[in-house]
């Protein structure tokens, strides 16, 4: 029979390999806190043309001066399994309201699978070249390739075919937003588009309001994405919708035509709150999981026995724990764009804690079980053989699990790669942990061999194992 046991220390060596540097980079570089945890404002730019390392620090540099943001940063990054997707703007020469862009959208959506999938995205409605005497609108539109093309020549909308399809018939007329409206930026053409003429408001006179004309809606250009590039700007300044876009208009003018993808805020009362409720947890769930083994294997023989079973189960979770924030420290440092600590990150840790728990309490009910059973063998053996009885059961259920997690880590969308991929890290860690962590730190405790780790503590060791030793001869004669 194949002795685990004795290569125990082999085991503790392993770990602390790939502890230690993990260790090192959360003192050296810390985690990467999102804005879940700081508070603020994360935004996710997408340009049509890809911007350069400066150029991404000026709009750093944009948002600290014009919104008077703290701590920005600007990570640049790009699109995952976008499976071609293109991204148009069109530019109609007034502002418009929902209707119009419901109404192209329905166009570019009639041809069925020539433009493949579109949806409309988060549009900057209001635009101006000079300084709000002139407005027009930009929208922007996502085409996905449809599913048919896959496997077969690059799928690929042109500009001029997406215009062609809006402007097959008029658009219908809108009433453009106020001249004095204060949301305005710019545009990166050079062609003005016409304004519309404000007149008097016969309900309004009295007070000087005034009413823009009606004008027709016409599409002035149709600009089409050249990257797949996404601009994250994060600030643990909490930034309005009017300062976010504020912060379009300068770029709009510097960089060109541009969207929001994503824009998320967190007040600092919810993050400071955030941040207690997830330490809170972590350390609530490690004592229940200490006291409920504790309970359940209260018949070995007495409390500070059962609680060796305890302590044995959450210092191998708490190395589950340290396995994935090691890897997110350096995975932090290295792509923080991708890689933060959020509330999913939290729950992916607590689902790790779980699993472990579940895995080691499995070998430890085995070893309950063969220390009635077999009385007469040493607790060394009586480990070694409990594992060996149990190692192909953990290892099958582990590895159902982590082929479906490393299927969605290659395949699932880009929003719960992060969170897949740290369920991957800790389950993978905790199936290491529960056979050749847990229980060898039970044989090194219920043995005694502790005491030999420490020179303060290895004159008693020598005298435990004297007595012992004549107690045997003892009992021989």
């Amino acid at each position: 029979m194949f002795n685990l046991t004795s290569k125990k220390y082999y085991f503790f060596a392993a770990s602390l390999l790939v502890i230690i540097p993990g260790f090192l980079a959360l003192l050296a570089w810390g985690l990467n806190p999102g804005i879940d945890f700081t508070g603020g404002t994360t935004v996710d730019l997408r340009f049509q043309n890809a911007l350069t390392s400066a150029q991404a620090n000026d709009v750093g540099h944009i948002f600290a001066t014009q919104a008077h943001a703290k701590d920005v940063k600007v990570y640049l990054s790009h699109a995952l399994n976008s499976g071609g997707a293109q991204i148009f703007w069109v530019q109609l020469n007034v502002p418009v309201d929902s209707n119009v862009q419901n109404e192209i959208l329905a166009r570019l959506q009639a041809p069925g699978d020539r433009l493949g999938t579109v949806k409309a995205l988060p549009p900057l409605n209001q635009a101006s070249l000079d300084g709000g005497k002139t407005h027009f609108a930009l929208l922007p539109f996502q085409i996905t390739p449809p599913p048919s093309t896959s496997g077969g020549p690059a799928f690929t909308v042109t500009a001029q075919e997406v215009q062609a399809y809006i402007t097959a018939k008029p658009l219908p007329n809108t009433t453009p937003v106020a001249a004095t409206n204060s949301s305005t930026s710019a545009t990166p053409t050079g062609t003005p588009a016409p304004t519309a003429t404000p007149t008097k408001s016969s309900a309004g006179a009295s007070s000087g309001t005034t009413k823009p004309a009606t004008l027709p809606v016409t599409v002035q250009k149709v600009y089409a994405g050249t990257t797949d590039q996404i601009v994250t700007v994060q600030t643990q300044t909490l930034l309005s919708p009017q300062q976010l876009s504020d912060m379009e208009s300068t770029l709009l003018s510097k960089y060109g035509v541009l969207y929001q993808s994503q824009v998320q805020s967190v007040g600092p009362a919810i993050a400071s709150s955030t941040t207690f409720l997830a330490i809170a947890a972590v350390v609530v769930a490690s004592l229940f999981i200490l006291l409920y083994i504790a309970y359940a294997f209260r018949n070995v023989g007495s409390v500070g026995k059962a609680l060796r079973y305890g302590t044995c189960a959450v210092i191998a979770l708490l190395h589950d724990v340290l396995v994935v924030l090691g890897v997110w420290a350096i995975l932090g440092h290295l792509f923080p764009a991708v890689f933060k600590v959020d509330t999913l990150f939290v729950t992916a840790v607590l689902t790790v804690i779980g699993f472990s728990v579940h895995d080691t309490i499995v070998v430890f009910d085995r070893i309950r079980e063969n220390v009635q059973r077999r009385s007469s063998e040493t607790f060394v053996d009586i480990v070694n053989a409990s594992l060996l009885q149990t190692m192909a059961r953990s290892l099958n259920t582990s590895l159902t699990v982590l082929v479906t997690l490393l299927a969605l880590t290659l395949f699932g969308g880009t929003s719960i790669r992060p969170f897949t991929l740290a369920l991957l890290v800790g389950i993978f860690s905790g199936t290491y942990s529960s056979i050749f962590n847990a229980s060898m730190l039970l044989v090194v405790w219920e043995t005694g061999e502790w005491r030999t780790w420490f020179p303060w503590t290895r004159n008693k060791a020598t005298a435990v194992q004297v007595r012992g030793q004549s107690l045997a001869r003892a009992g021989a004669r």
